[in-house]
């Protein structure tokens, strides 16, 4: 393999790496509503799901906006994107977005999927087209493994995965536990 396409498949790993990278990047500034009353007993009681709150005290609860992430200076990546969207821009191209919506995955997991399927792709074609090239394959494969350990990991902590959804179990059962609690007569 030349010198010439070594560089060429460099390039293409950095552009797929890049646009990779763009649309894992991507963050979202949500606000959760928190409702809050006081009880019985004096207490204010905090929730961020109205159905929780006992119907004695829903007449006098509280709404309050939360932000969940606020997004302060752009990131590295962010800051990436913006600068390979520009230069595409000057050489009269359009970065595309692709994504697959999955069933039963996720708003959040089908991008993860979607990405590193292409990324998979992409680094076992330069493994394919790098025969003459050990180091480039080398480089790939060590990819392709950090992309193996990588996407699954991505796939659970991710919104709507297996932790978001036992997170959200457990602080319903916490709150569950809370208003036994405070229905206990004393």
């Amino acid at each position: 393999m030349s010198y010439c396409e070594c560089r060429k498949i460099v390039s293409f790993c950095l552009i797929v790496g890049v646009l990779v990278a763009w649309r894992w990047g991507a963050v979202e500034a949500h606000a959760t509503t928190v409702y809050s009353y006081i009880d019985d007993q004096g207490n204010p009681v905090f929730t961020d799901s109205p159905e929780t709150i006992p119907e004695k005290y829903r007449a006098k609860v509280k709404t309050h906006e939360r932000p969940d992430s606020v997004q302060k200076s752009p990131s590295v990546v962010d800051k990436v994107r913006d600068t390979v969207k520009e230069q595409a821009k000057s050489f009269g191209f359009q970065v595309p977005s692709v994504q697959i919506d999955m069933k039963n995955f996720g708003s959040a997991q089908s991008p993860i999927l979607t990405y590193a399927g292409i990324a998979a792709i992409v680094l076992l074609c330069i493994m394919y087209f790098s025969k003459n090239s050990p180091m480039i394959r080398l480089l790939a494969m060590g990819l392709l493994i950090v992309l193996a350990i990588g996407t699954p990991v991505l796939m659970y902590t991710s919104e709507g995965g297996p932790m978001d959804n036992m997170k959200k179990k457990a602080n319903a059962s916490g709150q569950a536990q809370q208003d036994r609690l405070q229905q206990v007569p004393q």
